[in-house]
């Protein structure tokens, strides 16, 4: 009897089994339900750095505008300089340029212009003046000459009626007759005359415009060498285009020359308007869209990131997606730009002496609440997160046998 009691107990599982399997039950159990009812909040990660939104506010190159030797330098690294403050000083090496006195040899020389082209004007309007003088002249001698016609053809009248009544001799009649050809003669030669000065006065008029076209041509043919030439004097002193800080110096010798476009200096703006420039993916780019929630985490800041559950978070701040850029930069990545978030609830970024321009970021772009399981599932396959589906206005209607929608 106690030999089948001991038999019986050897065929039995041992209660240590019992309870591991137990356990291990529960935890499969409580694993699936994991899977299947807790959220996770999916994101789209990029990288990038800090940068500014608006590009007068972003990091400017001072380049050198002429070709030049440097000459003497007012600032060094780390100084704070103001917009329209002098930085340096360039001597001009252009041979056309290097005349100490070209501006007042220039001005001269268009002052002397200005007059000379005065006077050729003055010159012009004289003589078409002169045309319109001799014009009044020649049309008073044609009215004279008809006067003189009229008058010698009632002469001519008068003697022929005379010679016909036998009153007068035939000799006074012949000079009545030579008189009035006379004044036809005059009369012809007076309105070629008047003909003859008012192509001259055409002739005149058009040499006058000529003339004051040529002479403002030349005069601002003057101006523009004269502000050249100033414009070329003032190019060698280099100002600062914005307020900011000078961070670094490229050519750093008096007495360097420098062509023209060589970077001489970098200035960063002083402001606070900053953004981050993050580059993603092109298989998830397509699901970021301005205004989405975006967790930052800085370089040099201590955070914990657990981008599918923000609550666990710390140590991280927030933006918004402002921009997203249409086309790819190159290499298949899109740039988008995040901008500090405006709730006050996601706090301040820090300040600007401590979050530099440059400063490298990492960012999650915060998408739609899905299920544990399935956040691992795409994991595994490599699938993009889900894109957004409006409920369908169809949806819920009975279906027919044969698959389609019941139409009311």
């Amino acid at each position: 009897m106690m030999s089948d009691r001991f038999s019986l107990n050897l065929l039995g599982s041992p209660a240590v089994h019992r309870h591991l399997v137990t356990i291990l039950l529960s935890v499969l159990v409580g694993s699936i339900l994991f899977l299947i009812f807790v959220p996770w909040q999916q994101s789209v990660v990029g990288s990038g750095r800090v940068t500014s939104f608006t590009p007068q506010a972003r990091p400017q190159t001072v380049e050198s505008a002429i070709s030049g030797r440097i000459t003497r330098w007012f600032v060094k690294e780390g100084d704070r300089v103001n917009k329209g403050d002098t930085i340096l000083v360039m001597a001009d090496i252009n041979v056309n340029f290097m005349d100490v006195e070209i501006i007042d040899r220039l001005r001269m020389l268009r002052g002397r212009t200005f007059a000379a082209q005065e006077q050729a004007i003055q010159v012009a309007m004289q003589r078409r003046r002169q045309a319109e003088q001799r014009y009044d002249a020649s049309r008073a001698r044609l009215d004279n000459a008809k006067i003189e016609t009229e008058t010698a053809r009632i002469r001519y009248n008068r003697a022929d009626t005379l010679f016909r009544s036998d009153l007068v001799a035939r000799r006074e009649l012949e000079s009545a007759q030579l008189g009035l050809q006379k004044a036809v003669a005059d009369s012809v030669a007076a309105f070629t005359g008047v003909m003859a000065a008012r192509q001259d006065i055409e002739a005149f008029s058009a040499e006058e415009e000529r003339v004051v076209n040529q002479a403002y041509s030349t005069m601002h043919e003057m101006d523009i060498r004269v502000s050249n030439a100033e414009t070329r004097r003032g190019a060698g002193v280099v100002l600062a285009p914005i307020s900011g800080v000078i961070v670094r110096i490229e050519k750093f010798g008096e007495g360097m020359t420098v062509k023209e476009g060589t970077p001489l200096a970098l200035i960063v703006p002083a402001g606070d308007d900053r953004a981050i420039e993050l580059y993603v993916g092109s298989m998830d780019a397509a699901l970021v869209e301005p205004g989405r929630l975006v967790s930052l985490q800085f370089s040099g800041f201590p955070a914990f990131q657990f981008s599918g559950w923000q609550a666990l978070q710390v140590g991280v701040f927030h933006g918004r997606v402002k921009v997203v850029d249409a086309t790819d930069d190159g290499s298949g990545r899109f740039r988008i730009l995040v901008v500090p978030a405006e709730e006050s609830k996601y706090g301040r970024w820090p300040s600007n002496r401590y979050l530099r321009q440059g400063t490298d970021a990492t960012g999650w772009v915060l998408l739609d609440d899905v299920a544990v399981g399935f956040e691992l599932w795409r994991q595994l396959m490599g699938f993009p997160p889900q894109y957004p589906v409006a409920p369908s206005k169809a949806a819920g209607k009975p279906a027919k046998k044969d698959g389609s929608k019941e139409e009311k």
